[in-house]
């Protein structure tokens, strides 16, 4: 699958899945959402989730499913699509806010607050810090994006 995100001044970035099967999901974005996106890139590629956010969007599931609460809901969401979402925000906060003492102890508590029902996992410090390298790199290439240019990265399912 490839995720290509347009970056635009002005207006609403525009964040495209094209799937294995060359069927298209986007949506337009602000900048919140493109680095959500990137996160969940970094994660699902180091940990090599293939049944979180991206796997969903590659077997069909349109990206304006996540807009919608009852659509959201509807969803069949695996325990990795509840782990890379409940790291996807955690990694950005430690970007804006400095790196937790305790990486898993953090993602562990957080994930029991909104998904009890799954067991929690513990990652190998050289998992996380590979989460925190990747996604300041792809930050990184997207702040020095030019407007009008495509960010484009391929994700292996």
């Amino acid at each position: 699958m490839i995720l290509q995100i347009t970056k635009n001044t002005g207006k609403p970035h525009i964040i495209k899945y094209i799937r294995d099967d060359q069927t298209e999901t986007w949506m337009q974005s602000d900048g919140f959402f493109v680095r959500h996106d990137l996160s969940h890139y970094a994660i699902e590629s180091i940990l090599n989730f293939r049944t979180a956010f991206n796997g969903m969007l590659n077997k069909g599931m349109d990206i304006k499913d996540f807009e919608n609460k009852d659509n959201r809901m509807a969803l069949a969401v695996t325990s990795e699509a509840f782990y890379a979402e409940n790291m996807a925000n955690l990694f950005l906060i430690e970007i804006a806010q400095g790196e937790f003492p305790d990486f898993n102890a953090v993602q562990q508590q957080s994930l029991l607050s909104f998904a009890s029902h799954i067991p929690v996992i513990t990652l190998a410090e050289e998992k996380i810090n590979a989460i925190r390298t990747y996604l300041r790199q792809l930050l990184q290439q997207w702040e020095a994006l030019p407007a009008g240019n495509l960010l484009v990265l391929s994700f292996s399912l």
